[in-house]
């Protein structure tokens, strides 16, 4: 166990003094017909929660979130599934989104990386079956590589598009094997610095072929 600190966090009202507890959130309280828990049906971030070590930008991380496991490895993106899982029984939260890097490292070979989200995904599909636990969306991360310096569907090369082309395919399969109810377009690095070197409808054209051939893809796939 990650939090052995506490168990599942309740709702005790707004005079608890406990500071694991829900002082306003009462899952089960009914709210205009509905319980509060459908009014507000939080995601877990797998990025924010599992993923973003509070890196100082004159420093290094101030948050560890190797729970336990050597980072940049499978023992690390299984561990992060154990802790993610744990975390949202803990606070009754039903629902997790993430971008594919956020599930594994990502290697120098896109087969590679492929291989483990589909290794790492049929772990989560586990724990998800055993808890109830769903996804609600997922996206693909096309900023923190440095390919993407100059955009992924806005790039100027041609190889960083098919790339980027690519990494969504894969980003839309491993939703709608995890059940997702949407995918998220998250354009990172899209765009220009200045006038002077690019073509703004150029580039707009083509982060529209790129969107419209993921729908194209996205609907044959069932999503």
């Amino acid at each position: 166990m990650y939090f052995d600190f506490t168990d599942k966090v309740k709702y005790e009202g707004p005079k608890s003094k406990n500071p694991f507890a829900f002082k306003f959130y009462d899952a089960e309280r009914i709210v205009m017909g509905k319980p509060m828990k459908e009014h507000l049906p939080f995601a877990m971030a797998w990025w924010h929660n599992l993923g973003a070590a509070g890196t100082d930008m004159f420093g290094r991380d101030t948050a560890d979130k190797s729970f336990g496991a050597e980072k940049a490895t499978m023992a690390h993106a299984k561990a992060k599934v154990d802790a993610g899982f744990e975390f949202m029984q803990k606070l009754g939260v039903e629902y997790f989104c993430f971008h594919d890097v956020d599930l594994v490292p990502e290697a120098d070979d896109i087969n590679v990386t492929n291989a483990r989200l589909d290794e790492i995904s049929d772990y989560i599909l586990e724990k998800m079956n055993a808890t109830g636990i769903k996804c609600l969306w997922g996206t693909a991360n096309m900023f923190s590589n440095p390919r993407f310096m100059n955009g992924a569907g806005s790039t100027n090369s041609a190889d960083v598009y098919c790339f980027a082309a690519a990494q969504i395919k894969k980003a839309l399969d491993i939703t709608v094997k995890l059940g997702g109810k949407g995918y998220v377009f998250w354009g990172g690095r899209e765009g220009y610095e200045t006038l002077l070197n690019t073509d703004v409808k150029f580039e707009q054209e083509n982060i529209a072929r790129l969107m419209k051939m993921a729908v194209t893809y996205g609907r044959s796939i069932g999503i």
